[in-house]
This record gives C-alpha cells, structure tokens and sequence, in this order.
C-alpha cells in the first residue's frame, strides 16, 4: 500500500528529528562518561567539553510571530516573554537617520504604496524620516496593529530602558552612505563604546552584519564592542583552525545551524574564544538541540517557547483540538500546481468537530495563508491550506498565491493562529 505524500513527509522529518537529537544525545553519552566528581565537567579524550549553562535568548525581529515584526508591540511582547536580547535590521532614511526595518523597500510591512502610490519600489532610502513616520507598520500583519509605526534606532534604545541587550544588524550598508559612521556616532552618544551588560546580565549591544567589509570597519572605530559575524551556509563551523584565529582577532562570535553540527564542533569553535550563535530556531525539539549542543546565544522568533524549553516546561500552549500535523514543502510538480502543490495539513486532535473561521497560518517569511471561510474539520481528520490556486473542497482551502513560500531555509517554520491572534502551535521542519 503507498502512503499519502503528507504522512511520507510527515515521517521523513519525525525520523530526521529523531536522528538528529538522537546524535547528540549518542554524542554526549559517549564522549562524557559520568564524572566521580560532579564539579568537574567531564571531557572527552579529544578535548572538547560542551559549554555549561542555558544559551542567551535572542528575540528575532521581536517576538515577530506574535506582533508585526520590528514595532513597539513586536518588542512589547519579546520583552514580557523574558527575552535577553532584542535583534533589529537599521536602514537609513534619505536624510540619513537609521531606522529599524528588515527589508530595504517599505512595500511589505507598511501601507506605502497606498499613501504614496507613485513612488515604487518604495526603498527606504529615497524617504524622509517624515514620510516614513506617516506610514501603518502594524496592519500588514493584523488590524489590531494599526497605528504602530517604524522605529527610528534612538527610539529602539529608549524602548528598552536598558532593561535588555540590543543587537543591532546593518543590514545592506552598501546601499547606505555612512552607514557604519552613523551607526558609531549613535552608540557612541548614548555610552555604548564597550562591552556593556543590561540589566539582565545580557551584552547591552551586539553588532551583526552579513557584510564582512562593513563589520570589520565598525570594529576598527569602536573595536570594544561584541560583533557577529554572519554568513549564509554557515562555513566558519567548520573552518581551519587559521581562519578561526584570524576571525578571533576582529569578531566576538558566529553563527551555526543545530541540525547542521554537532557539539564538538561549537566547542572547538568556542575554543578560539569565539561565541556560537544559533540559527533562527522555534521548534522545542531543534531549540533542544541548541542548548544540548552548547550553544552561547539562541536566536528565536518566539522567546516564550525558547524560555519554556530551557526551563523544562510545557512550551506550547493549548491548541483547542486543532494541530499542524505536517508540511508538504516539496510535492511532485509545482509548488504552486493549479489544485494541488505544497500544503499545510492541519488535524483534529478531538471528537468533535471544530470551527476554523478566524485561523490563520504563517510560515517562516510571515507569509499569510488563510483557511476558508465557515470551514470546519471533521473529527480526528484532516484539512489542508494550500499556498496555490484551485477551488475549495469541505477538506480543504487553496489561497491562490503564485509563488511557493514553504522551505525557505535550511529549517522552516509554520505557526497557527485562532480568531485571537494567539499562537496556538507552531511545526518546525528540515528542509531536504
């Protein structure tokens, strides 16, 4: 008997998962055999010992899969939900002050096309801070956010009061003159020119950047400050013992995958007196992984999750029956196929069948898939949100977009929503 495609996926990622923590678990069984004396952390004959202690929470975008990415509220609530760190990307408006937005145009997360309709592509950098600050920044996501505008980086830094770490990105300095300069003038007027503590033990400021050109500049003007260093695959885990030295001397840390490496791996990275940064990670069973391998800081879109797992406690709050089972990312054919393509198939845990007005889906992107209107899901069934175009059956609802939006990195995530816009269940899968 052939199995649906959605079980044969759901299996391939529960037996993924399942390898992956069960490597390090092995790993940590056989490397580190029971101490006599527990004050002394046992290490393996290599050398290497996983790092003691739960991983710093860093709070991507916010808690951005509670609130509109990068606003007050999204901040708000990262806060409340115990984050150690705020991440944010700066842009910088034509009249040259940074600002905190993740994409370089303004058409995603604000009503500008409607407020300026002749002004595409909308880049930030060909508006003023006046025009920016007429825009919506919170609609996009839900109407309840209208009103929540985009910061500007002396805005973010007030927000906080001191009370958490800040770590700021320069997102595409090549696009921004001065950039970096204004950057240091900023942080050099409000004291933060070292390694500064928050009040909640975390680094008052992280630096990060993708631009290697960009970050080694700024550390040649404030060269106290911590910096990451940030590269698309993840190489440095695994570079010579040349490159790690060299990067030592200019960087404070970089960032690795957890269903990419293993804890010997971070140890020896951590070794050269670099920190290990995670991936963007939501799943309990993968920000497990993060802390078992001993990773210094977690990177999270859901630092309520992040601090339930490292506190042993429930991470996921109740679903009211209704779950995401699987993700169908990569089907036969197009991702998009007229009536078929990928799909997120959501089940019924209950006897009883269950309304799904007012749900709604978000991927990793914070992409919105909606499920149908009056739809209702059978007890124990199935029913699947389709990224594409078709015509809506009792078990399903095709939301007619054109491009694909599942597996967009190396781990991706789906959340659900109810009519309340809480998080009622977030999946988490390896993309192949």
């Amino acid at each position: 008997m052939r199995l649906p495609g959605f079980i044969v996926q759901r299996l391939r990622t529960a037996l993924v998962h399942s390898a992956a923590l069960a490597a390090v678990a092995a790993t940590l069984v056989s490397a580190q055999p029971v101490s006599a004396d527990a004050s002394t952390p046992p290490e393996t004959a290599a050398g290497w010992q996983v790092k003691r202690g739960e991983p710093v929470v860093w709070s991507h975008r916010g808690a951005s899969k509670n609130a509109p990415e990068e606003t007050t509220a999204a901040y708000q609530r990262a806060l409340a939900d115990g984050a150690d760190v705020l991440e944010g990307d700066l842009a910088q408006t034509k009249d040259g002050v940074l600002v905190v937005i993740h994409d370089d145009t303004l058409a995603r997360t604000t009503n500008a096309e409607e407020v300026f309709p002749d002004r595409a592509p909308w880049n930030v950098i060909d508006f003023t801070l006046a025009e920016i600050k007429q825009l919506d920044a919170g609609s996009w996501w839900d109407p309840a956010f209208a009103g929540q505008r985009i910061l500007t980086l002396r805005e973010w830094f007030q927000l906080t009061g001191g009370r958490a770490g800040l770590a700021p990105e320069l997102k595409s300095p090549t696009l921004y003159p001065g950039m970096v300069e204004n950057l240091v003038k900023e942080l050099r007027a409000w004291g933060y020119t070292h390694d500064l503590k928050a009040r909640n033990g975390a680094p008052q400021i992280w630096v990060q950047s993708f631009d290697e050109a960009a970050l080694r500049q700024f550390h040649a003007l404030l060269p106290k400050v911590p910096t990451l260093l940030l590269r698309s695959g993840y190489p440095f885990m695994t570079a010579t013992d040349e490159v790690l030295t060299e990067l030592a001397t200019w960087t404070t840390a970089i960032a690795g995958n957890p269903v990419q490496t293993t804890a010997s791996q971070v140890a020896r990275v951590q070794s050269f007196g670099l920190k290990v940064v995670s991936e963007v990670e939501d799943g309990p069973s993968i920000l497990s992984m993060i802390e078992l391998q001993g990773y210094d800081y977690l990177f999270t879109n859901v630092p309520d999750v992040a601090k339930a797992v490292l506190d042993d406690k429930k991470p996921l709050r109740t679903t009211h029956g209704v779950v995401i089972d699987s993700v169908v990312y990569n089907p036969d054919g197009s991702d998009v196929e007229p009536g078929g393509g990928e799909y997120v198939a959501l089940r019924n845990t209950t006897r009883r069948p269950i309304e799904l007005n007012g749900y709604t889906l978000r991927e990793f992107g914070n992409t919105l898939l909606r499920v149908g209107e009056r739809a209702v899901i059978e007890p124990g069934s199935f029913y699947k949100v389709y990224v594409g175009s078709g015509t809506d059956r009792p078990d399903a609802h095709f939301n007619g977009l054109t491009a694909g939006v599942l597996a967009n990195t190396v781990t991706d995530h789906v959340y659900l929503y109810d009519s309340r816009r809480v998080m009622e269940d977030l999946y988490s899968y390896i993309a192949s």
